[in-house]
């Protein structure tokens, strides 16, 4: 049997390049920045990236794993980490993250281009919250819990419902309304947190005051 004849065990290849790795998530996120996720396509990040379509498939298998991909290695959307000691500056921290990223237009562009796709395509749905939104919410997570240690929260606090109020007032303000998010938002929507969630001895207090 020659070695090109199938059955012929396959030799290793040459290590994974991660150069071109990078190369094309840079590609992927720069164009879906510009053009959206429905008018992404292979053929463009390809070409963008200088390296052939099957270069691409055979690191992701379809263009949302690499969308996925692309936004969940990008550290100017990871979530920094954060622990002043304080829960309200934590939080405040991590909303002005956040107030930053939403205020410009190619994010914007991005997260509501997502949103539609996301309800149509399972497969993207799946990924982006196992790959992008799961690590980034469990940040905030982890901010909260020690809220809770350390007394500013009630231990029977929802901690899912806690991160969808930090962040619902600005995905609603700069994607639904499409309206300049206001510079306090990070502030209001800490201390929305530190009321909601208060230990019930003190909200017992502030109800007798």
């Amino acid at each position: 049997m020659t070695p090109t004849e199938p059955g012929t065990p396959r030799r290793p290849g040459r290590p994974r390049d991660a150069t071109r790795d990078e190369a094309i998530l840079t590609a992927a996120l720069e164009l879906l920045q510009q053009r959206g996720y429905r008018d992404l396509t292979i053929e463009s990040v390809a070409e963008k990236a200088g390296v052939g379509r099957p270069t691409i498939y055979r690191r992701w298998p379809s263009k949302p794993a690499l969308v996925v991909a692309a936004l969940a290695r990008s550290t100017r959307l990871a979530v920094p980490p954060v622990d002043t000691g304080s829960l309200r500056r934590d939080l405040i921290a991590l909303q002005r993250h956040r107030l930053e990223l939403m205020s410009t237009p190619a994010s914007r562009r991005v997260t509501a281009g997502l949103i539609g796709d996301l309800a149509a395509d399972p497969e993207l749905a799946e990924s982006y919250v196992r790959e992008y939104l799961a690590p980034r919410r469990a940040v905030v997570w982890e901010v909260l819990k020690r809220g809770v240690d350390r007394g500013e929260l009630d231990p029977d606090i929802d901690l899912a419902f806690a991160y969808d109020l930090l962040a619902g007032p600005l995905f609603m303000r700069a994607i639904v309304w499409g309206q300049p998010l206001p510079k306090d938002i990070a502030e209001k929507t800490a201390d929305v947190i530190l009321a909601a969630f208060a230990p019930k001895a003190s909200r017992a207090i502030s109800a007798d005051a």
